[in-house]
């Protein structure tokens, strides 16, 4: 009975040491985090993946190649919510970002753009879409930063991401969003990139 009260006691301080380690804006910044389903002209299925909103009016952030063909679109929220996409905003195929609005009944929980580039060294970390109310955020630092046109920047991060990765954001210590997962070529590779 006293080992078994040992092991529960321990696997809660252990718990609690772990979620005092996440960022303090990274439980409510999940919900800005959402699953995106497109669908062809049969009403099948086409792709799945992620993307978050960018400010609390609708507008969200994801991978072009989700939409590529798509006939029409929804997401899901953190909260199980399926949303119509109404809008496709702006879209570019070479770095394989869309910019769309959905349909919203009230503010949407958002993401907050950071005012400048991430920095070379600086902590960053990726949070995933999940309906559940644990926060699991992937965390690295920037390796590379380089500019882009349009005021832009593609960074190097060192950090494994996988498939259920793309689309996500990657956020500063203090919660602003300076960028998205892009699709990496190696699976087995140890460095990640952004957007």
């Amino acid at each position: 009975m006293k080992k078994t009260f040992l092991i529960i006691i321990s696997a809660f301080a252990f718990n609690g040491l772990f979620a005092q380690e996440l960022p303090k804006w990274a439980k409510k910044a999940r919900k800005a985090v959402f699953s995106v389903i497109t669908y062809n002209g049969d009403n099948k299925i086409l792709n799945t993946g992620n993307g978050f909103y960018r400010d609390d009016k609708g507008t969200a952030i994801s991978d072009y190649s989700l939409f590529k063909d798509a006939h029409r679109a929804v997401v899901v929220t953190s909260d199980g919510k399926e949303l119509p996409v109404t809008l496709i905003l702006g879209a570019n195929d070479m770095y394989d970002v869309v910019r769309f609005r959905t349909e919203t009944s009230k503010k949407q929980e958002s993401l907050t753009p950071a005012a400048s580039a991430g920095a070379k060294d600086e902590k960053v970390y990726v949070l995933p879409y999940s309906t559940q109310n644990s926060v699991n955020v992937s965390t690295g630092t920037i390796q590379s930063v380089d500019s882009i046109p349009n005021n832009s920047f593609y960074y190097t991060l060192s950090m494994k991401t996988g498939m259920k990765d793309v689309s996500c954001p990657v956020v500063n210590a203090n919660g602003e969003v300076i960028g998205i997962i892009q699709r990496n070529s190696r699976e087995d590779s140890e460095e990640s990139y952004a957007l």
